[in-house]
């Protein structure tokens, strides 16, 4: 009987410590091709510090991504090489301690940035399904787009779940919610399995608009992060005080919600994909 005891309490402790949070810290170097603007190079370090924080405490599954960036200058050439070993990580980035470490310098030429992080993280759970995402643009598969151009989305899940959908401008520091459309009735949009949808359009039976989302930029060139936030289970949407939609957030404010419904619910997955706003063709 005490030897069955131990054997419980041992899977039990096993379980725990699969869903706790614990903090972890990481750094990564990224030196950015010449075609990265500072903004992307910016984002890609951290996400690799996090990676490498991640790692260090959970370790990876077996798989492997090489960067190489290329400058040249004169009769001069320089290669460097960075390898993250194992990107398939075996843990989640739950939530950030304190604000990155940016450093930012040149070197021949070159944009290197250099990116400190301290988070909470937890062991993630392998999915026994796979999302399938396509970003459209004016109907066609496409993550680029010219000002003035239509956005829309295709998603289908293998499972039934719940989906919002945010757009993020980092430039200033705002997430847009796009799906649930004007919020719904508070609570995140249902997904049947098998199906799939073309959201954020007119050939979806709930979409209340008379147009489609339209991508623009005051700049040469933009990048806008598209985030699906997803899980089995159904979960709330940000709402003010007296309950009120908030079509919009701060990124404190966003990332406050998104980490308290990630924390609670260890089923939540997030997919990311950059969208690039051109101003012209030419």
């Amino acid at each position: 009987m005490r030897t069955l005891l131990c054997f419980i309490l041992l899977i039990f402790s096993a379980f725990v410590w699969g869903q706790k949070v614990v903090d972890a810290q990481g750094e990564y170097i990224y030196h950015a091709p010449e075609n990265v603007s500072l903004e992307q190079a910016r984002q890609t370090a951290i996400e690799r510090a996090r990676l490498n924080a991640i790692a260090s405490v959970f370790g990876t599954d077996v798989s492997q991504t090489n960067t190489i960036a290329i400058s040249s200058s004169g009769d001069k050439s320089e290669t460097v090489f960075n390898s993250l070993g194992g990107t398939e990580v075996k843990g989640e980035w739950i939530a950030d301690r304190k604000e990155p470490e940016i450093n930012i310098r040149y070197e021949s030429g070159m944009l290197v940035i250099e990116a400190k992080v301290w988070g909470k993280i937890r062991e993630k759970k392998k999915a026994d399904y796979e999302l399938l995402v396509n970003i459209l643009c004016n109907g066609l598969e496409s993550e680029k787009f010219y000002h003035g151009d239509r956005l829309s989305v295709k998603f289908k899940s293998p499972v039934k779940g719940f989906l919002a959908i945010y757009l993020a401008d980092d430039r200033i520091g705002r997430y847009y919610c796009l799906l649930p459309y004007e919020n719904g009735d508070g609570r995140a949009r249902e997904i049947k399995h098998n199906q799939t949808y073309t959201l954020l359009s007119t050939q979806d039976a709930d979409y209340p608009y008379r147009e489609e989302t339209i991508l623009t930029t005051e700049q040469e060139i933009e990048y806008n992060r598209l985030l699906f936030v997803f899980s089995k289970n159904q979960f709330d949407m940000p709402l003010s005080e007296q309950g009120e939609y908030l079509p919009e957030l701060n990124t404190a404010n966003f990332e406050k919600w998104l980490n308290k419904n990630r924390i609670r619910d260890n089923e939540m997955s997030i997919v990311q994909k950059l969208l690039e706003i051109k101003k012209t063709k030419n």
